[in-house]
């Protein structure tokens, strides 16, 4: 029988939005766009219209890595490579709806709190940020550390040192115990790296696992996962039975690791990027070489039956030398970026259906137009759409405002009745309200959050601000 715990593990793992929301894709490039700095880019829920929202420029931040994260605010946070002070290195902000991007921290400017950040952050259950510095802090083996979305103050909460791990390189997650769990690159009695657990509440950390470099090592750019049985996943970019990397799985009740499966290059090599487990129960993720042409390879691992399958390998047209993870959709399908590849050899964006097999190459990438060798996992959020006045169905439209509000919206109708749902920033509804035709109403919204969504039944959705 299986327990609350793992059931609500089970719909964390699996990340999807309620297929009723309108909802957005968004990732990363590290090159190209106006500048030639990277862009930020969007597609619509299926993956049509891939198209740059924004193109970095380096005096705020420079080639962006890994995935955004969407805040309870309403805006989108990531890091960079490059740029800022020193050319290396910094924290952003984004607001979809007007376009503002910030250079919130500097890494660089302050190496002794951490630098060389080179993945994506974590929104915990509070709604604070955390993430992973590979470099800097007090022993200059990198640094975790969380940004206040409400003030963007960054703090260094944590200094790696050789023998508790260093060069975290990945992102975290955070599971039902609110604690946060990643891997470092190296460090460790074996130098091989380190699995670890951060308890933000206590300041405590705790080294669960050292790598061996035998049966796995030097875990890269890829998150941990909590799958349905509660066990930990996750890869290793080096190490097993050819030095090819591993895919394992940690017993956290037991503190048993196990390796799983050896890389064996010809169905895949050097997994870089992150593991999900889909609504079917299986595994996914994808290697960065290696598989017939040795392009990387998009494979899955059934947990019970502890069988690897080669879905699908990249040959250059298609995609080639994927770095991080693939996401699944509220549709059910696959989303994933591949940092080379495609007709401008720029890298390409894809979807994989996991009921029938079927890839797709959903978008070509080029310096030009939406940017160039994406280094993200695709992320879907709800429509992220412009700030103003709401104009919903009908010739002249629902409106509602004021925007941004404070305690109450005046919502007036058209001629014809219409219904508004009111939604957080996950989709979550917080009211339904029927508008009467020609009708004028007040909503009270002293209870809403700060950020949230407005849909009318015609599917058009607006952001709305609170004050």
């Amino acid at each position: 029988m299986k327990s609350k715990f793992s059931t609500l593990i089970l719909l964390c793992t699996f990340c999807v939005w309620s297929a009723t929301a309108q909802t957005q894709l968004w990732g990363t490039c590290a090159s190209g766009g106006a500048s030639g700095q990277g862009t930020i880019f969007s597609a619509d829920a299926n993956g049509n219209n891939f198209h740059t929202e924004y193109s970095l420029v380096n005096a705020l931040g420079a080639m962006p890595n890994g995935s955004p994260v969407l805040a309870n605010n309403g805006k989108l946070y990531g890091v960079t490579e490059l740029g800022g002070y020193g050319d290396s290195c910094v924290v952003y902000s984004f607001e979809p709806s007007t376009g503002t991007f910030t250079d919130i921290h500097d890494l660089f400017q302050f190496t002794q709190l951490g630098w060389e950040a080179k993945s994506g952050l974590l929104k915990a259950e509070d709604g604070t940020l955390y993430g992973l510095c590979g470099a800097g802090g007090a022993n200059g083996g990198g640094v975790i550390f969380k940004i206040d979305p409400t003030t963007d103050v960054y703090t260094d909460i944590f200094d790696f040192n050789p023998a508790n791990g260093s060069n975290p390189y990945g992102s975290l997650i955070q599971l039902l115990d609110g604690k946060l769990y990643g891997m470092a690159q190296s460090g460790g009695a074996n130098n091989a790296g380190v699995l670890f657990s951060f308890d933000p509440n206590a300041s405590l950390y705790t080294k669960l696992y050292i790598f061996d470099n035998v049966s796995g090592g030097h875990p890269t750019f890829g998150k941990l996962m909590q799958a349905s049985d509660s066990k930990i996943y996750g890869t290793t970019q080096q190490g097993g039975a050819i030095g090819n990397g591993v895919l394992f799985s940690f017993d956290l009740s037991s503190g048993v690791y196990t390796d799983l499966y050896d890389f064996d290059g010809t169905h895949g090599s050097t997994p870089n990027g992150s593991l999900i487990q889909a609504t079917n129960g299986t595994i996914y993720g994808m290697t960065y070489s290696g598989g017939t042409n040795s392009e990387g390879v998009l494979f899955s691992f059934d947990i019970a039956t502890s069988s690897y399958s080669d879905l699908f390998d990249f040959n250059g047209t298609n995609g080639s030398s994927p770095r991080r993870g693939v996401t699944q959709a509220s549709n059910g399908k696959l989303y994933g970026t591949t940092s080379g590849g495609g007709t401008s050899s720029a890298g390409v964006a894809f979807s994989y259906d996991i009921t029938n097999g079927t890839f797709t190459k959903l978008s070509d990438f080029s310096a030009s137009t939406t940017g160039s060798s994406p280094d993200c996992e695709i992320i879907e959020t709800p429509q992220l759409s412009p700030l103003g006045i709401l104009a919903l169905s009908g010739k002249k439209g629902v409106t509602i405002g004021p925007n941004p509000a404070t305690n109450y919206l005046n919502i007036t109708g058209t001629d014809k009745a219409d219904v508004i749902q009111f939604t957080d920033v996950l989709g979550k509804e917080l009211s339904t309200l029927t508008i009467s035709s020609f009708s004028r109403n007040t909503l009270d919204i002293s209870h809403y959050p700060a950020v949230f969504f407005a849909k009318g039944k015609n599917g058009d959705v607006k952001k709305i601000v609170k004050e």
